[in-house]
């Protein structure tokens, strides 16, 4: 092996480019990282808020009326007890792009001691902005039944 040659392999003069090729490999690998996290925080935060809403509109409707539940599925959809609706009289979509058919509220056990409210939001849909594939997915069904001897 010629001194050259050595030189080169072993100064500064032949690993010029590694510093970019590195760079490149680790901020792909962060950045893919990052987007990761930011999409499993984003599908968190709006799971916890539509379970909030739809307990708040469980109270809201065991104090109102409980056997109303149009105004319970308008409370978890709009946050109102009626429906909203554009200028030409059609149904705009309601929390997190949420419409009346992805919402069922019923109610079970009436006169009887196990009187609940049952709400199911079937799907919910999200974005995802990842590196891996980005889209709008649907989250997976939220169940939730609540005895209304609770909140009588």
């Amino acid at each position: 092996m010629s001194t050259g040659m050595f030189k080169r392999m072993f100064t500064r003069q032949g690993r010029r480019g590694n510093v970019i090729i590195e760079t490149g490999l680790v901020s792909i690998l962060f950045f893919t990282l990052l987007f990761g996290i930011l999409d499993i925080g984003q599908f968190l935060f709006i799971h916890h808020a539509l379970v909030q809403r739809a307990r708040n509109s469980i109270r809201w409707g065991a104090i109102n009326n409980i056997d109303d539940t149009a105004a319970i599925q308008n409370k978890i959809l709009y946050n109102q007890s009626t429906a909203k609706t554009d200028a030409k009289g059609n149904a705009v979509t309601g929390y997190f792009g949420l419409t009346a058919t992805d919402v069922t509220v019923t109610t079970s056990g009436k006169n009887t001691d196990n009187y609940r409210v049952n709400v199911t939001i079937n799907s919910f849909p999200f974005k995802v902005f990842g590196i891996a594939g980005h889209g709008t997915y649907k989250g997976t069904p939220i169940s939730m039944s609540v005895p209304v001897g609770l909140y009588n």
